[in-house]
């Protein structure tokens, strides 16, 4: 195998392909990224079983073939590489890499074993603005589960009905819901993406623009965007009926400005004890949310934020984190609060967008 392609392609290509090898491997083939010289072309492909990606690169093929390279590896050299133009050639089982300044010979692994991408069929699918997709992914991956205990919930939901897709992500603790359009109306099924596997779709979809069609079937989900092709396994399980838990009503609502909320927070988690407990009173006879946490070892804080509210007064606790976190899928400048009282969960919306809500489960503590 011999061939020559632009330096900062490759180093861009091996740079995605890198996040889908596998860290301890196994197998160690995994570990590698498999790279593909044939006809006017240099084909890059990563898994780890469970997602994987394909990226094909224009190059000058001098002589056909296939090699397994250590991604870590490959990527650490082509980091530090400087030039226009680099080229490859196998010798043996070493891959000399060279540079206009650098080279470097990469000891090869066996590829027999490495796995087949799977292709989903393009009878079943649905398109979004690549845009669209990311803040979806975005607004909610967070919450996701990191316990293996129920994957399904280590998972980011989608489904879409009457013409809009729904990203939902929850650990039971608090949950998120992300709207977008559907470019073509229709309906989805319900499909778990794990969480991580999503996060990689996220930064592949970020890097283009107009509209990205996902291909689904009850086993895989793939989309392919320019050269790059990408595939993730889907989860096999149900995901709850989240909607039951959202009110329909409530007893409190108030609008607090984002930024007073975000820095209040933030300051009162140095506070928080080792569970990062927050205790949140909104007084509408006071127009104010009162914010406090306390450490016995640290010391305690109290922040006032100004706001407008309306119903009954309630006192209720959470983890401080969650709370923050909710704000980063918020883009207006106000958020919109709602409870129904002690022990039951804050309800909190984008203020100037209807398309996402966040619900936090208090402490009972």
């Amino acid at each position: 195998m011999k061939f020559e392609c632009n330096t900062e392609e490759l180093l861009r290509g091996v740079e995605t392909a890198v996040r889908f090898v596998e860290r301890r491997p196994n197998l160690p083939v995994l570990g590698s990224i498999l790279i593909s010289a044939e006809g006017g072309r240099v084909v890059l492909r990563a898994t780890n079983l469970e997602c994987g990606v394909e990226i094909i690169l224009a190059a000058k093929v001098g002589s056909e073939g296939v090699v397994a390279i250590p991604g870590p590896t490959l990527f650490g050299f082509l980091s530090n590489a400087r030039g226009k133009l680099v080229s490859a050639a196998l010798v043996g089982e070493v891959v000399k890499i060279e540079t206009e300044r650098a080279s470097a010979s990469i000891k090869t692994i066996p590829h027999d074993d490495f796995p087949v991408l799977p292709r989903v069929s393009a009878s079943t699918s649905f398109t979004v603005k690549a845009n669209d997709l990311v803040k979806a992914i975005r607004s909610v991956a967070y919450c996701a589960s990191t316990s293996a205990i129920k994957p399904e919930l280590q998972s980011v939901l989608l489904y879409g009905e009457a013409g809009k897709l729904m990203a939902v992500a929850t650990d039971s603790f608090r949950l998120a819901e992300k709207v977008i359009p559907l470019r073509q109306g229709g309906s989805v099924p319900h499909l778990l993406l794990p969480a991580r596997n999503a996060a990689e779709l996220m930064r592949i979809v970020e890097r283009v623009s107009g509209d990205v069609e996902i291909y689904y079937n009850e086993n895989q989900l793939s989309t392919h965007l320019d050269h790059t092709y990408y595939t993730s396994r889907l989860i096999d399980g149900s995901f709850p009926n989240y909607r039951q838990i959202i009110p329909k009503s409530f007893a409190t609502e108030g609008v607090v400005l984002r930024e007073d909320l975000a820095q209040a927070l933030k300051s009162l988690v140095i506070f928080a004890d080792k569970f990062a407990q927050v205790s949140v009173s909104i007084e509408p006879s006071k127009k104010a949310v009162l914010l406090s946490s306390r450490n016995p070892d640290v010391g305690e804080q109290i922040s006032t934020v100004r706001a407008t509210l309306q119903g009954d007064a309630v006192a209720i606790n959470f983890n401080g984190r969650y709370l923050a976190d909710s704000l980063q899928a918020v883009v207006g400048e106000s958020v919109r609060i709602h409870s129904n009282g002690a022990g039951k969960p804050l309800l909190i919306k984008d203020a100037a967008d209807d398309s996402f809500l966040y619900l936090a489960m208090p402490m009972n503590r």
